[in-house]
């Protein structure tokens, strides 16, 4: 992916950065703490953590746009550089695993940008309204926050890659996003179900999309106890969530690798992904 091709990601993170600033930052009196700033970047609203009914997660849903349009924009980079790779790279070289690894690093970049400008934007504009309190805490959980949806968004990513290989990459990206939607319908269903009830602990286990929301997760083996509301500590915890979705991402990475050394796609062919 070539440098030029960074400024569309500019421009959906300075965008998404200033509609997430102006709806989601909003302080009751007028000041609020970074980790308060980023708890509401993750889902909760003010003093409140995210909730389990369907107008919460139409709301996770709009904070995760910026992720979803990344998904889209740079999800099928890879694809169309296979296409081209497959007829005039592939044919000089067969070190395929090389060339793999160069494109993931290069949509690790733009994604690496898109958060920077994304995050940027959402602190500059907060700021510029209201008196954002500076803590340690804070940072760490930003740097938390950032890791987690960046570890997903990859993933994410990836997986549009890999099913644009067989559908295309309007079809791959649609089931993807399709997907992601559906995790977050499923954790509406918890929004009946007690506390303690181990259905909402196994729907919560099961859905890795719960991952993403640090109001609901334990803290404490990263030193964030006192920050977090932890309304679901008692299944999440913000260590095993970077791990699964590390996890998460290396398989989809690994299945890549796997796809890219044995496929073969023309240059013509590349919507339908037929080989």
């Amino acid at each position: 992916m070539k440098g030029g091709k960074y400024g569309g990601y500019v421009v959906i993170a300075v965008v998404c950065g200033v509609l997430l600033s102006f709806s989601r930052i909003n302080p009751y009196t007028g000041q609020i703490s970074l980790q308060e700033l980023v708890l509401q970047l993750s889902g909760s609203q003010g003093e409140f953590t995210m909730g389990l009914y369907y107008g919460a997660m139409v709301d996770f849903g709009f904070l995760m746009l910026p992720f979803f349009l990344y998904q889209f924009y740079g999800g099928i980079q890879l694809y169309r550089q296979f296409c081209v790779a497959s007829v005039y790279v592939f044919s000089r070289t067969t070190n395929r695993i090389k060339w793999y690894f160069t494109e993931l690093w290069g949509l690790c970049k733009g994604l690496f940008v898109l958060q920077v400008f994304l995050q940027g934007t959402t602190i500059l504009v907060a700021l510029l309204r209201w008196e954002v309190v500076w803590t340690g805490d804070g940072w760490l959980l930003l740097g938390v926050h950032v890791l987690l949806f960046t570890l997903w968004t990859l993933t994410m990513a990836l997986g549009v890659n890999l099913l644009a290989l067989i559908w295309g990459s309007s079809t791959g990206f649609l089931v993807v996003f399709a997907i992601q939607a559906g995790m977050l319908a499923a954790l509406c269903t918890g929004s009946k179900l007690e506390l303690a009830d181990p259905a909402l602990a196994r729907l919560l286990f099961l859905d890795p999309i719960s991952r993403l929301v640090l109001g609901w997760q334990n803290g404490e083996t990263i030193g964030l106890e006192e920050v977090l509301p932890a309304k679901y500590s008692h299944v999440l915890a913000l260590s095993d969530s970077l791990l699964l979705i590390a996890l998460m991402m290396a398989a989809v990475v690994a299945v890549g690798l796997v796809v890219i050394e044995k496929k073969d796609i023309l240059v013509s062919n590349l919507e339908t992904g037929g080989a």
